[in-house]
């Protein structure tokens, strides 16, 4: 299969700052080749960039919107050609741009599930977030339930319902962003539940149904701490690599699985950001060993 990796260097709006380095790291240990390896055609990098005359003043929001947009014209082009992407982003806030290029390719209104991998449900709004941090909203944005102009300078033309959401891994919540879940049709799936019984594979199942693409989002704390010790957002008992690969191959299996997204490495804090390091280019091995289908752009 021919993968296109889709960089976004940045944290929030900075570039190459903190998590922002994660991607570079990853090419560098050699992601690309090991993706060769297991018979994936890896594409030249393309890179998302914000430059300075394009900043607005305004809220950071904005930013992260427009460098989204930059993020999903790059998404587009990659579904036009019938190229898998694959986004290495320094945060989660990237998402929002990879489900617009989706949008851009397929129209808006295309069956677009997510499916997202993480300690944390990422689905606070300004008014349930305790702490203000966007990083823990992008769910809530694509579900329209905030961010009109983060998600107007991303080109996301239409939000996604809640039914067509699934978050798994969750062990983290914020009581008011709980709340908020439970009042949607957003299926939340606990760690514990990825680890027994089939409760992810019927949940990928339903999803699978009622989609013609599906983005794939991965946030490295949904990992045990110990495999990733430089995680900003570490959180207690999460899944080994081999539960997490295991995972997103049940995603990948459906074949409807246009883009993956890798967010949060830390490549810093000496052996620390090594060993996260590390672990991240064995998670996207082992799992993206098993990607063999993408839908073709006639067919979204």
């Amino acid at each position: 299969m021919r993968l296109q990796p889709v960089i976004v260097p940045y944290r929030y709006d900075e570039r190459d700052e903190g998590l922002g380095r994660g991607p570079g790291a990853l090419l560098r240990a050699g992601l690309a080749r090991r993706l060769g390896a297991v018979g994936h055609d890896v594409a030249e990098p393309v890179e998302s960039i914000l430059t300075d005359e394009e900043r607005s003043r305004g809220p950071v929001a904005v930013n992260i919107g427009k460098l989204g947009g930059k993020t999903a014209t790059l998404i587009a082009a990659a579904r036009e050609a019938g190229i898998g992407a694959l986004v290495l982003a320094g945060d989660d806030t990237s998402a929002i741009g990879a489900v617009a290029g989706l949008q851009q390719a397929a129209g808006a209104g295309a069956a677009i599930g997510v499916v997202w991998l993480d300690a944390h449900g990422d689905f606070n709004t300004p008014e349930t977030s305790y702490s203000g941090i966007l990083a823990g909203m992008p769910v809530a944005i694509l579900a329209g339930l905030a961010g009109p102009l983060w998600r107007g300078a991303a080109h996301l033309d239409a939000p996604i319902p809640t039914d067509r959401i699934l978050i798994a891994g969750a062990r983290d919540l914020d009581e008011q962003e709980a709340n908020l879940i439970r009042s949607t049709n957003v299926r939340l799936l606990t760690t514990n539940e990825i680890r027994n019984g089939d409760a992810l594979m019927t949940a990928v199942r339903r999803l699978a149904a009622t989609c013609e693409l599906i983005y794939l989002h991965v946030d490295l704390d949904v990992l045990d701490p110990a495999l990733v010790p430089s995680a900003s957002t570490p959180s207690a008992d999460g899944l080994s690599i081999a539960e997490a690969a295991s995972a997103m191959t049940t995603v990948l299996q459906t074949g409807i699985v246009a883009a993956v997204g890798i967010a949060g490495l830390n490549p810093g804090a000496g052996v620390r950001g090594e060993r996260s390091t590390k672990t991240t280019l064995a998670l996207i091995e082992q799992a993206l060993a098993n990607w063999s289908a993408s839908p073709s752009a006639a067919a979204s």
